[in-house]
């Protein structure tokens, strides 16, 4: 098991702790993330062979924060349609929406996260 800690520039910690598993035919990592001691969400990825990421659990830690951005967005999206008492964008209004998430607290940490998964810019790395 690895965790990964990185604290953004609002001040929230985001934890990813990794891990490998193992069945008969193919392997993996799973990833759990921790965002201020809340547990988050996990992505798990199968490999059947050998993984060409330039480090450990890369992959999976991207795919785990991209899920995460997304599942943020379509909250943000549906917030948006409920308190604006619609059920259908007109043409541009979703882009128009799409932007004033990107510039949300948590969509500048979770691109923040991404940048430093790509990077490999942690504060703590222990095994």
């Amino acid at each position: 098991m690895e965790i990964r800690t990185k604290t953004c520039k609002s001040g929230n910690v985001w934890k990813l702790v990794n891990e490998c598993w193992k069945r008969t035919n193919a392997w993996g990592h799973r990833t759990n993330v921790i965002y201020n001691s809340y547990d988050y969400g996990d992505h798990k990825v199968r490999y059947y062979n050998r993984t060409w990421e330039p480090y450990a659990y890369q992959s999976c830690m991207l795919g785990a924060m991209q899920s995460i951005k997304e599942q943020e967005l379509n909250l943000y999206i549906n917030n948006y349609k409920y308190k604006n008492n619609i059920d259908r964008f007109k043409k541009g209004e979703k882009e128009k929406v799409i932007k004033e998430f990107e510039s949300e607290e948590i969509a500048k940490d979770i691109e923040e996260v991404k940048e430093a998964i790509r990077n490999r810019d942690f504060e703590q790395l222990r095994d």
